[in-house]
C-alpha cells in the first residue's frame, strides 16, 4: 500500500497542489510556517478521517474560504483506490471509489498511518491515555476482532459507571461486572500478546538509535496477583459508588517504559526520548508486516547528525513510506534511499526538486 498522489484544496494555507509522491521516502523541504506540517495534516485527513492537530475539519479549511477537499489515490496490492475528503459549510463527504460513506472514522483501519510530531513526546510525558491510545491503535491493526471486543467493553463501562453516578441498587450495577470482566480479559489478552510480539522489535530499535534496549512494563488497570478482576469490582463496588465511577479494568491500563528498572523519563534526554519514541513507533511498524505510511514532521529537531542518520537507516529498514519534514535538505541524509523525492514549500506552495 503508498500514497500514489494527492490533490488538496483549501486546506490551511494550502490553496491547490496536486502532489506525486515517491513509494519510498519523500523529504517536505521549506522554512517553518511555509505548509510542510499543513501536508501531513491533509495526508491524516484523507487516510484517517481527521488531522492529527485537530479533530475538526472546519478548523482546516483555508481563511476566508468555505470549501475543502482533499483527494488521494491509494494503491493496494497493485490496484489504485480513489479517496476523497470534503468540507462545505458545515457539511462533510468521504467518498471511497466514488461510493459515499457514513463518517470519516470508517477511513480507520483501511490505511496503516502512523505520526511522528515534536508533541509526541507526550506519551512519555503525559498520563496513560496517550499510551493506552499507543498501544490499542497498534493492537487494532493486527487483530481484527479488537475494535469489536473494545467497543463492546466501553458500552458495559459506560453503562455501570452511569449506574454509579445515579446511585442505583447493588444488584443493577453487580449486573454489569460479568460482561465487562469478560470483555475485559479479552481485551487484557490482546494487548499482552501484543506486547509481547512487540518487545524485541523495540529492544532492537533502541539499540540501534538509542544504544540501549527498552522494555515494556504494562499494568492491566488491576492487581492480577489477586482475584479475577470481576471479583475484584464486587470488592471495591462501595468504592466505586462513592467515587461514581469504576476504578478497575483496562480502561486504567498503563505501559511503563524502562531501562535497566528505571522510568525513562528519570534517565533520558529530551533527545533520547525523542528516539525512543521513533523506536517505539518503528516497532510498530515492523510488527504490522504490512506496507504502511510514516509521516514525521521536523525530524532533524533536537537530534544530532549521527541520530538523524540512524533513524532514516531504520526508518528504511521498516520498508514503509515516508514523508518527512525539515527546514533544510542538508539536515536529512536521503543517499542511501534510491528514488527518494523531495519538495521545496513556501507560502504553501510545492515544487519538485529535481
Amino acid at each position: 500500500m503508498a500514497l500514489v498522489q494527492i490533490n488538496i484544496q483549501n486546506l490551511r494555507n494550502i490553496r491547490q497542489e496536486d502532489i506525486v509522491f515517491s513509494p519510498g521516502l519523500n523529504l517536505i523541504i521549506g522554512p517553518n510556517a511555509s505548509g510542510k506540517t499543513s501536508l501531513l495534516e491533509a495526508i491524516s485527513l484523507v487516510c484517517q478521517g481527521r488531522s492529527f492537530r485537530t479533530p475538526r475539519i472546519d478548523q482546516l479549511v483555508r481563511h476566508e474560504e468555505k470549501n475543502l477537499l482533499v483527494v488521494a489515490r491509494l494503491s493496494v496490492d497493485n490496484e489504485n483506490h480513489i479517496v476523497g475528503v470534503s468540507r462545505e459549510g458545515k457539511k462533510t463527504q468521504v467518498k471511497i471509489d466514488g461510493e459515499r460513506i457514513g463518517k470519516t472514522t470508517e477511513l480507520v483501519g483501511r490505511v496503516a498511518v502512523f505520526i511522528l510530531t515534536p508533541e509526541s513526546h507526550e506519551l512519555l510525558d503525559s498520563g496513560p491515555k496517550m499510551r493506552r491510545q499507543y498501544l490499542d491503535w497498534g493492537v487494532f491493526h493486527v487483530e481484527h476482532r479488537y475494535l469489536e471486543v473494545w467497543k463492546k467493553y466501553h458500552r458495559s463501562l459506560r453503562q455501570r459507571n452511569s449506574c454509579l453516578r445515579r446511585q442505583r441498587a447493588r444488584q443493577e450495577i453487580l449486573a454489569w461486572d460479568g460482561p465487562m470482566a469478560e470483555q475485559a480479559e479479552q481485551l487484557h489478552y490482546y494487548r499482552k500478546k501484543y506486547l509481547a510480539e512487540l518487545a524485541p522489535m523495540l529492544s532492537r530499535y533502541g539499540e540501534q538509535l538509542i544504544d540501549v534496549a527498552p522494555v515494556f512494563d504494562y499494568q492491566a488497570g488491576w492487581d492480577e496477583s489477586l482475584s479475577s478482576l470481576r471479583a475484584q469490582l464486587g470488592e471495591n463496588l462501595d468504592k466505586d459508588i462513592e467515587r461514581g465511577f469504576s476504578r478497575l479494568g483496562p480502561h486504567r491500563a498503563d505501559i511503563k517504559i524502562k531501562v535497566d528498572g528505571k522510568p525513562v523519563q528519570a534517565v533520558f534526554s529530551r533527545g533520547q526520548q525523542k528516539l525512543l519514541i521513533c523506536a517505539m513507533t518503528l516497532a510498530q511498524l515492523k510488527r504490522l508486516e504490512q506496507d504502511c505510511i510514516l509521516l514525521v514532521d521536523d525530524l532533524p529537531a533536537e537530534l544530532d547528525p549521527y541520530r538523524r542518520v540512524c533513524l532514516v537507516r531504520a526508518m528504511q529498514e521498516t520498508g514503509a513510506q515516508v514523508v518527512v519534514t525539515a527546514t533544510e535538505p542538508n539536515l536529512i541524509d536521503a543517499s542511501s534511499w534510491g528514488g527518494s523525492k523531495m519538495f521545496h514549500v513556501e507560502h504553501g506552495s510545492f515544487q519538485e526538486v529535481v
